[in-house]
């Protein structure tokens, strides 16, 4: 009879690189004749916006543009103005050809450093760099072998427990409202946003994704370093195509705001218009059997075997983190004028053997000192997520991001106390190898025993498996438990089994 060999594929996520791609960031910024001339630099903020980041032809590419804010004091009325310039940037790589068929690409990074000065009261000059750390993950498809018949083949299947992407979709969208402010602002200083999902309704190859952004605009009203604020939360609704996406699938979304324009409106109002990007994870979680092991009760079955590396998501997380620091400061007639931040990329560490997550955000207390001069004093705060996870860094991967939601300062006596709100998300994938039957041959038939023999005895010992024994006198393992009166796969104790005669 035909040996017939049955077989699918199986899709895994490996990591293809983990690189950190550096980009210089130098400029000259000419202060326009409308604003202030330079009294002194303050501080300085360099925040990626990343507008395109795909692989194609072996290649990766991320395109977009560093955003440069620089606070100086100014001559006139010793008022905090900024300054800001959009430098372009785009970043090629050569990839590995590795016939992946989808690809995912996660992109953070952080200023490596900054030198900022002003040349004559109406230029500054920059030099530094910033780092990309860029990792890219592909799908890579796997045959197996799920069934074999014919032959006399008796064949052992496993499960594998595996999670199929259905989409690994981003898309930009823009949000517009009007802000109210409480007094007329004379210097918009910085537009900081943050944003939430708030209900993912699945159809038939759609996502419609809600949620809502909140903007929070620092100004001026008048000369001097007086800090106002106004807040907008903007509603949003935006559907999302997602080939063969069922109903039943499983998601997640995250919704990064990439900058804000505010501009005066016809009817003499302000309009804000924020750019943001939701970025969105459709997947489903599955079971194949692939064949472990072989034998034949007619032919003598040469196989060989090889490693399957699967993957399951076994957990999704958002967490709301309120990072926190005080001390005091260097000057104490210093009064706290503004708080800004910098979130840099959490990290995965291992503790007591468990995985757990981490990160760093940084305070930026933009200060008036005892002088009247304005200063800038940077305050680390750390947090560490609650959730840990059991594995190593080779069986649990975690993909985590964090993100500004707000932040607050305050002094108190000569101390001055952060507050930074970040939002961390994330998925955590668990990773198993499972080894399988990768190719099966049958071509010589096992040759006839002639002792005469038509049933043996053989004495299993508890935990035995029911396959091994048989495959060991090339006998039905079915026969064998029917002639036996055992109905499991695993001996629950020493029995003694009747063992027919392979054929």
């Amino acid at each position: 009879m035909e040996l017939k060999v049955f077989r699918d594929t199986v899709s895994v996520e490996q990591q293809l690189c983990d690189l950190t791609l550096e980009h210089p960031v130098e400029t000259e910024i000419m202060i326009p004749d409308y604003l202030p001339e330079i009294f002194k630099i303050v501080k300085s903020f360099v925040t990626p916006v990343i507008l395109q980041k795909q692989v194609m032809g072996g290649k990766l590419t991320l395109e977009g543009y560093l955003r440069l804010l620089v606070y100086y004091q100014g001559e006139e009325g010793q008022s905090l103005c900024p300054v800001e310039q959009k430098l372009p940037f785009s970043k090629t790589v050569e990839l590995k050809p590795t016939g992946c068929s989808r690809y995912h690409i996660s992109v953070a990074g952080e200023c490596e450093y900054l030198n900022v000065r002003a040349i004559n009261q109406r230029r500054i000059d920059v030099k530094g760099a910033y780092a990309f750390k860029t990792v890219v993950s592909g799908e890579v498809e796997q045959e197996i072998i799920t069934a074999l018949s014919g032959a006399g083949v008796q064949s052992k299947q496993t499960e594998l427990s595996l999670t199929r992407t259905v989409g690994d979709v981003e898309k930009q969208f823009t949000a517009e409202d009007t802000v109210e402010f409480e007094q007329a602002p004379e210097a918009i200083l910085s537009t900081q946003c943050s944003g939430a999902v708030s209900e993912i309704k699945l159809v038939s190859g759609k996502a419609v994704v809600k949620g809502a952004l909140m903007l929070t605009v620092a100004y001026r009203a008048e000369p001097g370093c007086h800090v106002l604020h106004a807040q907008k939360e903007m509603a949003f609704n935006q559907i999302i195509d997602v080939e063969n996406l069922t109903e039943d699938c499983e998601c997640s979304a995250q919704v990064k705001p990439m900058g804000c324009t505010i501009t005066a409106g016809s009817d003499g109002g302000t309009v804000a218009s924020v750019n943001a990007v939701i970025a969105l994870l459709a997947y489903k979680k599955a079971s194949v059997y692939a064949v472990s092991d072989a034998f034949s009760t007619a032919y003598e079955a040469e196989t060989t075997t090889k490693t399957i590396l699967t993957g399951q998501i076994i957990d999704r997380f958002h967490n709301t983190i309120t990072a926190s620091t005080s001390g005091a400061l260097p000057d104490a007639g210093s009064t706290v004028v503004e708080c800004v931040a910098t979130v840099l990329p959490p990290e995965t560490v291992t503790e007591n053997g468990e995985l757990c997550i981490k990160g760093r955000v940084v305070a930026h207390l933009i200060c008036c000192n005892s002088l009247g001069e304005l200063e800038c004093y940077d305050k680390p705060c750390d947090y560490m997520l609650p959730k840990r996870y059991a594995g190593s860094a080779d069986a649990v991967s975690v993909e985590a991001t964090a993100l500004f939601e707000s932040a607050s300062a305050k002094k108190s006596g000569e101390d001055a106390s952060c507050e930074v709100n970040i939002s961390v998300s994330g998925v955590v994938t668990e990773r198993a190898r499972t080894e399988v039957i990768d190719t099966i041959v049958c071509d010589e038939l096992l040759q006839a025993q002639d002792d005469g023999v038509a049933l043996r005895i053989y004495y299993g010992k508890a935990g035995e498996e029911l396959f091994s024994i048989a495959k060991r006198y090339h006998a039905d393992p079915a026969k064998i438990a029917a002639g036996s009166g055992i109905d499991t796969e695993t001996l629950q104790q020493d029995t003694r089994l009747l063992i027919p005669t392979a054929e």
